[in-house]
This record gives C-alpha cells, structure tokens and sequence, in this order.
C-alpha cells in the first residue's frame, strides 16, 4: 500500500473516531458534518479492507486492525502537529487553542478557579477541555497529542514523559458541624468505628486510608463508595458519614476537619507533557500557568487558613 494514494486527512478522521467511539462528537472535534465523517469512514474501510470500527452498544468500537493501526497513526499526527506548533508563536492574547487536560476531581477544585480567573485576563479566547482519562491511558494520549497535559500521581512516569511537581497534600477527616462527634478527640478507635465514606475512581481495591489503617493492624468501616471527592464531600454535609479528602479540599469547605489519628498517607501530584511538546510555545506557556497557579493557590491557603474548622 503505497502511502501517496491515501489521503491523509483520512487519518485525521480516524484518529477522533477512536478516540470519541461516536461519529457525532467526532465531527464536531473536527468541526465538519457527519456525513463526511461518514464518507471519510467508508473511503478507510475501502483502503484497508475492514470494518474498522463496529456498532456494539451506541459505541464505534475499533476492529483489531484499527488497533493496530491507531498507535503509529497518533504518533506520525503527534510529531506533525508538534512540528507545527514549534513554527508557530503563541500569542496568549489572540490564539485560540484549545488545550486538552487531564486530571482528577481534587486538582480541578485546587486548580481550576484560578485558571480560569487568569484566562479571562491573560487569554481571552484560549480554551480549556478536561477530562477524566484512565490513568494507563494517559501516556499515550499526551504521545499522540490528543492530551496536552496530564495532573496525575508520581506512579505516570515514564521516560518519553516530562513531569513538574505541581502541589503535595495530606490526606484528614472531614464531618459536618453539628455531627454528634464533631467535639469530641479524634482517637484511632473512634475513627475505626464510625461509618465512613471511601473515595475512589477505581471499582475496588483499598484507598490510601484503608492501606493505611491496615498497615496499623485495623480495618475502617467503609459504608459507602464513591468515585469523586466533590460527591463525597456533599454526602458528609448532608449526613453522620465522615469521610477523609486532601487538606487543600478541605479547608476550602464549611466542614469540620479533624486530623487523622494515624500517619496521614501523602499525595503528591505531578504536571506532566510529553517529550515532543516540551519546546512547544504553546505548551511551555500553558504549562507556565498552571505552575504559577498552583503556587498562587498554594499561598492563598497558607494565609486565609481554610474555611474548614480543625480540632
């Protein structure tokens, strides 16, 4: 298969199909009708003699050809666009670009009020998108470019990835005023005892609390699982369910906080891009933002001291 006979748009195409898994929001990516994106399909379909990518269950999923073919396709896109991107200075103040992020609900609350506050003045057009990505899919999202950027724990790194750290938190407990405990010392027995909230995007495995409190020869009565710390922290102001969340979440809410009777378990979370955007204007400059916000957000905690009430 000679590749002069193929339009290379085509891969365009294929490329936000599997990612998207929906002919509609594909097109919408690439800003043309569904037809075409139809019309492209079918043309990849003639060339390789495949289907792929089959209806099951609303979604386009690829054929093992098409995941075959989807590794090189993002890389030979992801070395055009950089290349691209490197010719072209970025004018913060009249660009457009839309900047794709990863990252979870803990960082998003830290990070993005006060990225968006910057944007306004700084980048009026720019725009941001975030997303909840697998974590085993971010590498090769941010190699084929479909991410820019990723806020992720310390375990994502991997050599073609360049990281900054970007803040480091503790992990307290959290109840609401008024709870029938909310006076009282916070011992490693009462803690144990009480119904708690587990917090995590994952469907099972422990927490970094459950792996701590194992670790100190006890388990926790974990009565409900959640996948976002914002869904956590709404049930505990609504209930007696006490949940653990990061410091810098905390204190920015109207609850009781409580130190941990253990060794509160650390996170630390890392800005990460890959190798081939590092020189990248438009990259370096966003990567410049959040830096400067999270040192800014940082700051504000240490001098208003959080909303949150600590006993």
């Amino acid at each position: 298969m000679k590749l002069s006979s193929i339009d290379l748009n085509l891969f365009v195409v294929f490329e936000a199909i599997h990612t998207e898994r929906n002919l509609t929001r594909a097109a919408d990516i690439l800003n043309v009708t569904q037809p075409a994106v139809s019309n492209a399909l079918a043309r990849l379909r003639a060339i390789f003699a495949d289907p792929l990518f089959e209806r099951r269950g609303g979604a386009m999923m690829p054929t093992p050809v098409a995941q075959s073919l989807v590794g090189p396709v993002r890389q030979a896109l992801a070395r055009l666009r950089t290349g691209l991107d490197q010719r072209t200075a970025f004018d913060p103040a009249t660009s457009d670009r839309v900047f794709h992020m990863a990252m979870r609900d803990t960082s998003a609350a830290t990070l993005l009020p006060v990225l968006a506050r910057q944007l306004e003045e700084a980048a009026p057009h720019v725009h941001v998108q975030c997303h909840f990505v697998d974590r085993a899919e971010i590498p090769s999202e941010l190699a084929a470019g479909t991410l820019d950027l990723a806020v992720d724990i310390p375990q994502l790194a991997r050599s073609d990835l360049l990281s900054a750290p970007i803040f480091a938190d503790r992990y307290v407990c959290v109840m609401r005023r008024g709870h029938p405990q909310a006076k009282k010392p916070m011992t490693f027995e009462r803690f144990a005892g009480m119904r708690q909230i587990a917090t995590s995007g994952r469907r099972r495995g422990r927490t970094l609390v459950e792996a701590a409190m194992a670790r100190a020869g006890h388990g926790a009565n974990m009565v409900l699982r959640l996948p976002t710390f914002q869904m956590a922290m709404d049930v505990v102001k609504a209930s007696d369910l006490i949940a653990t969340a990061p410091s810098l979440l905390a204190r920015a809410l109207d609850l009781v906080i409580k130190e941990l009777p253990f060794e509160a378990p650390h996170v630390e979370s890392l800005l990460y891009w890959h190798r081939n955007a590092d020189s990248d204007p438009g990259s370096q400059w966003m990567r410049a933002q959040m830096l400067d916000v999270s040192a800014e957000y940082l700051k504000g905690a240490v001098s208003r001291g959080g909303r949150g009430r600590r006993t």
